[in-house]
């Protein structure tokens, strides 16, 4: 029988129990072993109770998305059967924990479509101590279905128990080879599921696009982030609380979002490299100050993890609907600068970036993720961590300062650039007013018509630059008529999709949107003869932009999702089959 390269399984169960961390271990397992994994939860607003799974696409070779249907269904509880056994495919396999009722099994099945495994995988937890142990049992299994060596579950179960002492550790393990040795009743099972060797056995890391952020910020130098809790990004403020105390770093919980956008802008002011992250009703919150940081030209970078919307909204599902609003961005005309990433390596290097721009041309950034993005945990070849370098643009050293210059020092002076030299609090023949009024360029409040038209030509000359800058990469031979533009975490499947089919035609992902790269998107538009846009919204907002900035009105179509669920491997298939026929 024939090796597998490729398999997508799904663990289903009761949000709280243990789902997302049994995922996360597994993914972790198989990057030690030298597969690649792409996993994604869904999950509902509440701490405990009700269905939550988590999806898991395994594969011999880079994978950025789940395809459909499901290989392997893990159910341990009734409900995940009935919710998900439509997704599992004819002659899929069935795993369940044995404590479920055979008979509300057979509610929601025809035992002769699949292969079905009862475990009992709550029974031998509870023989060594607890029930939850369960989720170090399926681990077990899975192990073996896969012909994937223990050792490599055992290493990363003994990390994830180490705080909680060696005799939790032990039971856990004894667990976990207990499932591992399980003897099967149909011995199709053992090699059904085998997956092929490892094309380059290498150990790899696995990391989420909000943990790749965190990181990012870190090695960029960033030492301070205020935030406020929201879904789906507070794993950035998590991830650096852990991490920021061991580079003198601080992390401050605010009371609001108002808070922690006006703290950040503060730091920033002071001279650190700062941020804030946020979701939803926050980024809202917070645009008062990014337009204050925006007009008293001060660095910042602000985190937005896109979910479903408006108000309250679906604050657990998957949107990209803040694209026109951060666009258009704060009351008032202000340069800002929108990033978006679609890996999670891109989330690393793009937050590296960001700081860098921030500086450079001192105004705020913002990350535009999403809770697909953000929240999915994939298999990662390598961060290019050697490369980075701090430049704090115009930012003056002591030295650089001439007492015999008139004072006070004119930190918003007119320049050819519109970035003005800056000073921060302290430095000797520095000191400067700074206001969110319109002001001269010594900072001192000021509304004089002349002056106010050359500050705001200033300000909006910054990014100039930026706007005949190529920041579309482009995937694909070039071939054929059609090219599809998209961001964020749509990349993964529409990328899949093309290749797999080896269709005809170009991804080009936006890792810019404003300024929008203009140049780059006219020579492309006007190269070929049909485009689609594919975003996770109901209005096309992407759309919109590229048509007021560039136009071909006749040639873009759009591809929308606003179900609160990221795009599937058909609607994606179905729509380029569409346009390219």
């Amino acid at each position: 029988m024939p090796l597998t390269e490729n398999i997508t399984l799904m663990l289903g169960g009761i949000q709280g129990e243990g789902i997302v961390s049994t995922g996360d271990a597994l993914i972790r397992a198989l990057s030690r072993a030298g597969y690649y994994a792409f996993g994604y939860r869904t999950f509902s607003s509440r701490i405990k109770g009700g269905h939550t799974h988590y999806v898991i696409d395994i594969h011999t070779e880079k994978v950025l998305s789940c395809k459909d249907p499901l290989d392997i269904l893990v159910a341990f509880d009734g409900d995940s059967i009935e919710i998900n056994l439509p997704k599992l495919k004819k002659g899929g396999l069935l795993i369940y924990d044995d404590i479920i009722p055979e008979q509300e099994l057979l509610q929601h099945m025809d035992k002769k479509n699949y292969f079905i495994l009862p475990a009992p995988l709550t029974a031998i937890a509870k023989k060594y101590g607890a029930a939850v142990m369960r989720n170090t049992g399926i681990l077990g299994l899975l192990g073996q279905l896969f012909h994937i060596p223990f050792h490599f579950f055992a290493g990363v179960v003994e990390k994830n128990f180490q705080r909680k002492g060696e005799e939790i550790i032990r039971k856990n393990i004894s667990v976990l080879k207990e499932c591992y040795e399980l003897s099967l009743e149909d011995q199709r099972l053992s090699l059904e599921y085998m997956l092929m060797p490892p094309k380059n056995p290498m150990a790899r890391a696995s990391m989420i696009g909000n943990e790749a952020i965190g990181l990012g910020a870190l090695m960029a130098g960033c030492r301070f982030m205020a935030a406020y809790p929201i879904t789906p990004s507070s794993e950035i403020m998590e991830y650096l609380t852990k991490k920021f105390p061991d580079d003198n770093g601080i992390m401050m919980q605010t009371e609001d979002e108002i808070s922690a956008i006006t703290m950040a802008i503060g730091a920033a002011y002071a001279g650190a490299r700062s941020m804030t992250a946020t979701s939803g009703p926050g980024i809202s919150l917070m645009m008062e100050g990014i337009g204050l940081a925006g007009m008293a030209e001060i660095p910042v970078v602000v985190v937005d993890v896109q979910r479903g919307g408006p108000s309250t909204g679906l604050p657990t599902k998957h949107e990209q609907s803040d694209i026109e609003f951060l666009y258009h961005g704060p009351h008032g005309e202000v340069p800002i600068i929108v990033l978006a990433p679609y890996t999670v390596e891109e989330c690393f290097s793009q937050t590296v970036w960001a700081f860098h721009l921030a500086e450079k041309y001192q105004c705020p950034v913002i990350i535009l993720s999403d809770l697909h993005l953000g929240l999915s945990r994939q298999t990662l070849d390598s961060l290019d961590k050697g490369n980075i370098q701090i430049d704090r643009g115009k930012l003056m050293r002591d030295e650089d300062f001439n007492p015999k210059e008139e004072l006070p020092f004119k930190r918003f002076r007119f320049t050819e650039d519109g970035i003005s030299p800056r000073a921060i609090p302290g430095q000797p023949f520095g000191m400067h007013h700074v206001t969110g009024i319109e002001h001269l360029e010594t900072g001192r409040p000021f509304e004089g018509s002349q002056n106010r038209k050359q500050m705001m030509e200033k300000r909006l000359r910054k990014l100039k630059d930026l706007e005949n800058s190529d920041h579309i990469d482009l995937f694909g031979n070039g071939e054929g008529h059609l090219l599809i533009l998209s961001v964020g975490s749509n990349y993964g499947i529409l990328k899949r999709v093309i290749e797999e089919n080896q269709y005809p035609a170009t991804l080009g992902m936006l890792r810019m949107i404003k300024p929008l790269p203009v140049k780059q998107l006219k020579e492309l538009c006007g190269k070929y003869k049909k485009i689609l846009v594919v975003e996770g919204n109901a209005t096309g907002q992407l759309a919109s932009i590229i048509k007021k900035e560039v136009g071909y009105h006749d040639k873009i179509v759009n591809l929308l999702k606003y179900s609160g669920t990221p795009f599937q491997y058909k609607e994606v298939q179905s729509k380029i089959e569409e346009l390219i026929e």
